[in-house]
């Protein structure tokens, strides 16, 4: 038997919409591979081995937007499960668990995240009982919509405590805040609104752009950059020196049937004139991305783990204390779906730290709205949820690439509660930033771009416009880097 789901209104059985991102998940909250297709409007999901299995895709809840959202572990039976419902418990036990977790379970019933989870938990025991599917679609569908608001309530809520916490008596480090910056535009435009509201900049060593022939290398743009944040004070976070996610290899290396012999001799080689030319230059380097998820090519765990090593002694050779990271794309594992031999990032840091190879931290790129390469939109409480399992790997956590789109960019994408817009990537962006500080092990928040430009990713997540004007997202993180410029006081007496 297989796992199948169907969405029903008063006429019958309905189409249950695109299969956007789809995946399957298993007991250990590992994605598996597998095949989920939709035949006469019902998803069919199959997967390799058996048991309970959870189905992942994006969904459209109505109000809180269209997003990546999840079923609880089912068995696989014959009669097919009702979509909405199935995510919709899913989301009220995602809230019991993390409300436990965060030893929130004693919020008042005036709370705005309890008043909503309650009201959610009342209509999916509707849809529970009721033998009309249609009936019970439109229950879960309503359910899903409050207990995605009520999560996020109970996320923003407790980040707000923990964000007094952990700046109540100190101010937050001039760096905590970043931008990235393309060094392929420069002007003193850029640069004084970069040194005026920012002391962190990560600026991009893309081997493509540095070395895009063999041998010929081009220095002067990022030269320009590196020197001026030196000249101003600004700490500079260089890399990824190595990204073997889509499109990070020089055409004259991707062109090749290259061993991974031989492309660990070429990155090292790469590594070693970026060092040469840098290394007394830059207070922390990210030596690669996409290790691990076998986009470009290849590797089997034991050659990711390799490469790492190489890159990272490389970078401290003669200067140990050269600040080393990795960095993390696709957080949520969607790529093992296609490429079973991957690894997950869990896995993959795991067996960096089993294999001694030191670390000063680990970068995670939080991309949402385009729908490429892991970046279909989730949900603040999804978010937070994310970063909190990263506690447990005992490492430092960057946020090296933040960003949502300010206009809709791509079919499947997602949204956060409605068309993107300046506005609502302001507002995002308003929300997800305490969030994210609030983490005691998140160190820096990098946005993504500091203009938008062909390569910005998600495409118009930039802070100035083509046209050359700050958006609204702009002010919001100046904004944060302000009030977080001194200590925030002492806790309300309920919140201490």
């Amino acid at each position: 038997m297989m796992l199948r789901f169907t969405s029903h209104d008063a006429e019958g059985p309905t189409d249950s919409g695109s299969l956007h991102h789809a995946i399957l998940i298993d007991k250990d909250e590992m994605v598996v591979a597998g095949k989920i297709r939709t035949r006469e409007g019902i998803i069919e999901c199959l997967r390799r081995g058996s048991g309970a299995t959870a189905m992942s895709l994006m969904y459209d809840a109505g109000e809180p937007g269209e997003l990546s959202l999840r079923t609880c572990l089912l068995p696989p039976r014959d009669a097919p499960y009702v979509l909405s419902v199935e995510l919709a418990r899913h989301r009220i036990a995602m809230f019991v668990h993390k409300a436990e977790e965060w030893m929130m379970v004693d919020l008042d019933d005036t709370h705005p995240a309890m008043r909503l989870w309650e009201e959610a938990r009342r209509l999916f025991t509707t849809a529970m009982v009721t033998s009309d599917r249609a009936k019970a679609d439109q229950a879960g569908h309503a359910s899903l919509a409050l207990a995605i608001r009520a999560s996020e309530r109970l996320a923003i809520a407790h980040a707000e405590i923990l964000l007094k916490r952990r700046f109540r008596a100190k101010p937050a480090p001039s760096t905590s805040i970043g931008v990235r910056i393309d060094p392929s535009r420069s002007g003193e435009a850029l640069r004084e609104l970069a040194k005026r509201h920012f002391r962190l900049l990560a600026i991009p060593l893309r081997w493509d752009r540095l070395c895009p022939e063999e041998g010929a290398y081009r220095w002067e743009q990022t030269d320009d950059w590196i020197a001026w944040a030196e000249d101003n004070g600004c700490r500079v976070l260089g890399g990824p020196l190595i990204d073997l996610g889509r499109h990070g290899l020089p055409g004259w290396v991707a062109s090749r049937a290259v061993s991974y012999e031989h492309l660990r001799d070429l990155a090292y080689e790469h590594v070693e004139q970026v060092v040469a030319r840098y290394g007394d230059h830059l207070g922390m380097w990210s030596i690669g991305t996409g290790f691990n998820t076998n986009t470009t090519m290849s590797l089997k765990p034991k050659e990711m783990i390799d490469l790492a090593r190489t890159l990272a002694l490389r970078v401290r050779e003669g200067h140990r204390g050269r600040r080393v990271i990795i960095e993390v794309e696709q957080p949520w594992s969607e790529f093992i779906f296609k490429h079973p031999d991957a690894l997950p990032p869990a896995a993959f840091l795991e067996q960096l730290t089993q294999a001694g190879i030191r670390l000063d931290g680990v970068g995670l790129r939080l991309q949402f709205g385009d729908g490429e390469d892991g970046r279909s939109m989730r949900d603040l409480m999804e978010i937070s949820r994310l970063l909190d399992r990263y506690i447990l790997l005992d490492l430092r956590v960057l946020v090296t690439d933040l960003g949502v789109p300010s206009l809709d960019v791509a079919e499947g994408g997602g949204r956060w509660r409605d068309a993107w817009t300046e506005t609502l990537q302001s507002q995002w962006t308003n929300r997800a930033i305490p969030m994210l500080l609030s983490k005691p092990h998140v160190e820096s928040v990098i946005w993504t771009d500091l203009f938008d430009h062909e390569d910005t990713r998600p495409r118009s997540a930039g802070l100035i416009s083509e046209r050359g004007s700050a958006k609204e997202v702009l002010k919001q993180l100046v904004g944060w880097r302000r009030k977080l410029s001194k200590p925030l006081g002492p806790l309300p007496p309920q919140a201490s």
